[in-house]
């Protein structure tokens, strides 16, 4: 017994291509309409995200939807895993009184830039209340970044400077505050 309609070589035998029919049309087209929507609505998941992580970590206003209480504890947490971070890596500036609290406050709003330039910037803002040891942290990370530099900070405390060269690595000099003399 023959089979009715055997395919040969992609084409049905007495007819023609079965992918070519209008049925077949029909798919392309709704395949392409589906993937237009699809990209419209990766398009519009992309800009919810970037405002949601606008507002948890750039001080972006809060997108449509969300549970303000939910947004604040998730933004506090982010910022006290930061302050961790920004600890860890700098050990004498989290040392200073009040560290969490100002960090938290100068953080806010703030994109993070890593823990490393986090409490570099942080440290430069509040250098003229840091204390010798975070000073001289400041001092080295600065001076890390050359081959051959001379760097100087002066502050109430007396003034650091910190010279770095190849050989001799970094080294941080303190004069002390000098007073005027008396008449």
């Amino acid at each position: 017994m023959a089979a009715v309609g055997a395919v040969a070589g992609g084409a049905v035998a007495g007819g023609t291509d079965p992918a070519s029919g209008p049925r077949n049309q029909d798919l392309g087209a709704s395949r392409t309409a589906d993937a237009a929507g699809l990209a419209a609505a990766r398009a519009r998941l992309a800009a919810g995200q970037a405002a949601l992580l606008a507002a948890l970590v750039a001080g972006g206003p809060d997108p449509a939807g969300f549970d303000r209480g939910a947004l604040d504890a998730s933004r506090q947490a982010l910022l006290d895993k930061r302050r961790g971070d920004v600890a860890r890596r700098w050990p004498a500036l989290a040392a200073e009184p009040g560290f969490a609290a100002l960090f938290v406050a100068w953080a806010a709003g703030r994109p993070p830039e890593g823990s490393y330039a986090d409490g570099l910037a942080f440290g430069h803002a509040r250098r003229a209340d840091l204390g010798l040891d975070a000073r001289c942290e400041l001092l080295y990370a600065r001076a890390a970044r050359r081959r051959l530099v001379v760097l100087a900070d002066r502050a109430d405390g007396g003034t650091l400077v910190a010279l770095r060269a190849p050989v001799l690595g970094t080294v941080i000099l303190r004069s002390p505050r000098l007073r005027s003399p008396r008449r």
